[in-house]
């Protein structure tokens, strides 16, 4: 009766600045806070209310594919035990603050945004002066009169040129869009029934321990016995 509600849920993640090695080690280094009883300085990180994050028992990380590259970026789960479901949620928003909020971490998307950003640009010019080219050839295939000096393109060359930019460009812009150390993949789930306490478990730890418990007074008792008489 005393043995509180435990309910668990998991967050499937897949990082994109990190290494999925690297990211575990951080989310690894959060539960040992929480063994430590050091919740103020987790909250500070997760940048949420030390109230909320006390009813979070246990965090940890499982790679779901196991891999030996040196840039494995392969999804992994954030398990977590925790005593009231509302907590999922906000806890959810403080991984992800946490993951995407240090130093390191900034400045690489701060660096990735600038080569996108510049990517883009080089692109749309690349269009443009294809486009103006188009344009000339077009102009020049309509106008009589000097077909024989004429450098002869292909045009259909061209379009498709620009069609794969074109294609590249939107590629840029969505991965720029998009960009965060961490992808979401699963959201945490809440659970309708709590993971612990197992009532027939309970009752048969119980009853064992009943059991060796009236052994250990039986001999004792026994014991004492024989030594008084």
């Amino acid at each position: 009766m005393k043995t509180p509600n435990l309910y668990t849920s998991s967050l499937v993640l897949q990082p994109t600045i990190l290494t999925e090695p690297e990211q575990m080690a951080v989310i690894n280094n959060w539960c040992e806070l929480i063994q430590k009883k050091e919740r103020p300085i987790l909250a500070k990180q997760f940048n949420m209310d030390l109230t909320l994050l006390r009813k979070v028992e246990r965090v940890t990380a499982e790679e779901l594919q196991k891999s030996f590259a040196p840039k494995n970026f392969t999804a992994f789960t954030v398990n977590v035990v925790v005593r009231d479901t509302a907590v999922l949620q906000p806890l959810q928003k403080g991984i992800l603050y946490a993951l995407e909020n240090s130093e390191y971490i900034k400045e690489k998307l701060a660096s990735r945004r600038k080569i996108l950003g510049a990517m883009t640009q080089t692109v749309e010019q690349e269009i443009a002066r294809l486009n103006k080219l188009h344009g000339i050839i077009e102009t020049s295939l309509r106008q009589p009169g000097n077909t024989g000096n004429r450098v002869l393109l292909n045009v259909s060359d061209i379009s498709a040129q620009i069609a794969e930019l074109q294609e590249k460009k939107f590629n840029y812009e969505e991965e720029l869009s998009f960009l965060s150390a961490v992808n979401v993949l699963q959201n945490f789930y809440t659970p309708l029934n709590p993971t612990f306490p197992v009532l027939l478990k309970q009752l048969a730890v119980g009853l064992f321990g009943g059991l060796f418990l009236g052994m250990c007074i039986s001999f004792y008792l026994h014991y004492r016995r024989k030594m008084s008489i």
